[in-house]
This record gives C-alpha cells, structure tokens and sequence, in this order.
C-alpha cells in the first residue's frame, strides 16, 4: 500500500505567484492582440465588394447576428395597442405596444404631430440606463441626452421611442419586479443561434413594418446615442427604408470594446463599426463622437473614421458625414445635424 501522501511542507505568500499571472495575463492579451491585427487585415479583404453587392453582406450580418434576422425579410405588419396619453400642443402623445414575436411586446412612446398630410418618422433610441420616458422628458430633465426627442420632433419629425432591453438592471420596480441580466439573456440567446441584437433590431423592423403603412407617415429614419447610436447603425444597414440615420457616441472600433453584447462568433474577421457603416451607403449618415467621451475613447474613434474613408475612396463621402463635438457621452447640442437629417426624410 502507498503510504498516505501529505501536503507540502512548504509554505508560500500569495505574493509569489503575481508575476507568473501577470505574465499569463500578458500572454492572453498578446494573443488576442495578434489575432485582432490579423482580423482587421482579414475584414478589409472580405469587406472588397461591399459597395457593389450589399445585399449579400446585409445577409452575412444577419446570419452572423442570428435568429430571427437570419430567416430573410422581415414582413407583416405586428399586432399594436395604442393608449392615448395626452393632447399636447402641436402633437398627440401615445404609449404603444407591438407584438414583434409570438408572445413578445416591445413598448414605446408615440408623438404623432398635429396637421394634414403625411410627415416623415423616426426611430429616437435611448442608450443604457435609458428608457423612452426619460429621453421624451416625461421624468424631467432628459439628462445626457439633451432633449433629443422633442428636437427632432421639431424638425417635422413623427417620433417613436422604444423601450429596449437597456434600463437599470437592478430595478426591482414598484408594481411589479423589472431585474433582468442582459448579459445572461444575451448568452443564452446565442446557445440557440440568437442574440438579443438581433431579437432587438428584428423588433424594431417589425415595428417599422407598421408604421410605414399608416397614412400619416412619409418616410423613415433612426437617431440614437450610446447604445441608441449601435442599434441605429445596425437597424439602418440592415433596412435600407432608412432614408437616414445619426448615431452618436457610439461609433468607434470594437477590439477597443470588448462587451459581450456586441461580440458574435467570429465577428472580428467580418464586421466592425466601419463595415457595418458601409451598407448604409448611398442613404444619409451622421457619426458624431465626443472629444471627451469617458466611455469610448474618441482616439480608436478616429481610427474607425479613417477605416470608413478609406473604404469611401471608392464612393466618395457625399451621402457621409463623421464629426467630433465638444463634448462628453452625451448627445450633441447642435440642431444643424437633425435639420439636415429631417431634410433628407422630406427629400
């Protein structure tokens, strides 16, 4: 029989075993560093014909995004409720409900102006934390988001507001529990072939879908900051009735960004913000980035301006507009952007 075999006798600090982890540390990031360089060089030769056959790269991010997007077009026109909340003056202001998928509702606020004939509309997206009564002003001040709403409301613009799966996580709420864990729901979303991107942006098509039936809407278009910014980017590229679109402080470069939510397999090799941004091409588009964003830095910011102009040398920059601001994670102060954007949608 082996004789019992007791532990060491040796006894170390913990301190001792920091530089072989910080060293395994080093060596993890240097790898993926290595991979990252040889993902960009690999995207750049798979993004050649972007411009000339869209339509195959639109299918290439849906697939890489998953179900429901990966099942071709988005079509019929959802389920709606429809609650009246106030007459306001110069629009009417609605609280709405569509049935995106079988047993999902997403809500959102509607501002429908006042007025004959048929107006353009658009998407108005809040970021993380955000919630379309808070963006609309309907808790107060609209914080960050400087009243983005209500501005692009004055610009003659019908305006819907959706609640996407972005408010605090730990708000247990007062009538009933709101918690979630979008990083446990995106996971799981993924083992079976989805993700919440695309439960997302396939709901915001659908929501689309009816709009653009009603008689009282001419065109469509999307505006969005931080996370707002991500889904107007994705949701234009991959419906091209987005006549145009504004994302701001979100656009940069992913490898800088490492969160789970926007990393799909192999994703690096295929799509970064600049690719992505491409398939908008020849319908509008307004990038602006804060100088002093203290989420996304506006250096790899640049980076990803310049990745796109280099892929515009091909198309020219006239339907592009990238732009840096005074300012931090917010929404930028000046009108000139929205009344170019609600130009387009009259257009």
């Amino acid at each position: 029989m082996t004789k019992e075999i007791q532990a060491p006798a040796l006894r170390e600090e913990k301190r001792v075993t920091e530089p072989y982890k910080q060293e395994y540390v080093r060596g993890v990031k240097a790898v993926i560093e290595a991979r990252q360089e040889e993902a960009r060089e690999a995207r750049r030769a798979y993004a050649v014909d972007i411009f000339k056959t869209p339509e195959q790269y639109r299918a290439d991010l849906c697939a890489m995004l998953g179900w429901p997007l990966d099942k071709g077009e988005v079509t019929g026109i959802p389920e709606a409720v429809c609650e009246l909340l106030s007459h306001e003056d110069g629009y009417t202001l609605f609280r709405m409900r569509f049935e995106v998928l079988p047993g999902l509702w997403m809500t959102g606020l509607h501002f429908r102006l006042h007025g004959e004939g048929r107006r353009p509309l658009a998407i108005v997206q809040h970021g993380g934390l955000g919630t379309p009564e808070l963006i609309t002003g309907l808790w107060g001040s609209t914080g960050t988001y400087h009243d983005i709403a209500l501005r692009v409301l004055r610009e003659g613009c019908h305006v819907f507001c959706p609640q996407l799966l972005l408010w605090d996580e730990k708000e247990k709420g007062e009538v009933c529990d709101t918690t979630y864990n979008r990083t446990n729901l995106d996971a799981r979303l993924k083992r079976v072939g989805s993700s919440v991107t695309a439960i997302e942006v396939y709901g915001i098509r659908r929501i689309l879908n009816y709009f653009e039936a009603e008689d009282y809407v001419s065109a469509l278009g999307m505006v969005g900051l931080s996370y707002g910014g991500f889904y107007t980017l994705y949701t234009a590229a991959l419906d091209t009735r987005i006549r145009a679109a504004v994302s701001c402080s979100w656009y940069n470069t992913r490898d800088a960004h490492g969160w789970s939510d926007w990393t799909w397999p192999r994703s690096a090799y295929l799509f970064d913000d600049a690719e992505v941004a491409c398939l908008i091409y020849p319908r509008q588009l307004y990038v602006a980035i804060g100088e002093q964003d203290e989420v996304f830095k506006v250096e790899s910011g640049r980076a990803s301006m310049e990745r796109l102009r280099d892929y515009c040398r091909e198309v020219g920059e006239d339907w592009l507009t990238l732009s840096t601001f005074e300012g931090k994670h917010e929404f930028f102060r000046d009108d000139a952007p929205l009344a170019a954007f609600a130009k387009r949608l009259n257009e």
